[in-house]
């Protein structure tokens, strides 16, 4: 950082030791071209001559006289109105949205115009139509999952009467296999 504010002062220093040395021999410039009556002013190039002189960043270069062309201005538009027309703002025809303007009515327009309504009408029927088909399918896939709820709960209590079934199977076999004690007519006291 202390590095940082000693790059100024030095240049600086090197700066003032090295006087400038004039390099132009001309020093008034040309005189500029007047713009024409057009709608643009032309930009303005000017011509300086150099003697020799060395190059101040290059002390080890001299340049040998020479002709530098600058420009001096760049082309504009020429916003001053035009003596030769009549100057009054009346004669400028008003510009106009097109929004606000008529359309033009013929023969070609009408019939496209009545042809698009016809379209979009067609457009609408159809659209019509298309979300009364799918009312009817959300609808029908509404009764599809009821039934299918409906068909998981009666497959749970079928599955549930059959074990049931299959107990009650068991246990009258077990009861048909196991006779157990029987009373005889002849055993039962009297």
């Amino acid at each position: 950082m202390k590095y940082l504010m000693l790059v100024p002062l030095v240049l600086v220093t090197s700066c003032a030791s090295h006087p400038p040395k004039p390099a132009f021999l001309n020093l008034s410039p040309p005189p500029a071209v007047a713009p024409p009556g057009g709608v643009r002013y032309p930009e303005v190039v000017r011509a300086y001559h150099l003697g020799r002189y060395v190059d101040p960043d290059h002390p080890g270069e001299m340049h040998e006289q020479h002709t530098v062309y600058r420009v001096e201005a760049q082309s504009t538009w020429n916003l001053h109105p035009d003596p030769a027309s009549s100057g009054s703002p009346s004669a400028v025809c008003a510009l106009t949205n097109a929004a606000y303007s008529p359309v033009p009515v013929n023969d070609a327009v009408a019939a496209e115009v009545n042809r698009q309504r016809q379209i979009t009408q067609t457009m609408l029927a159809e659209a019509g139509r298309l979300t009364g088909a799918l009312q009817q399918l959300g609808q029908a896939i509404r009764q599809t999952r009821s039934v299918a709820r409906e068909n998981q709960q009666l497959r749970q209590q079928l599955n549930t009467a059959l074990k049931r079934l299959d107990l009650l199977q068991a246990e009258i076999e077990k009861l048909q296999a196991d006779p157990g004690p029987t009373n005889t007519p002849s055993d039962s006291p009297q």
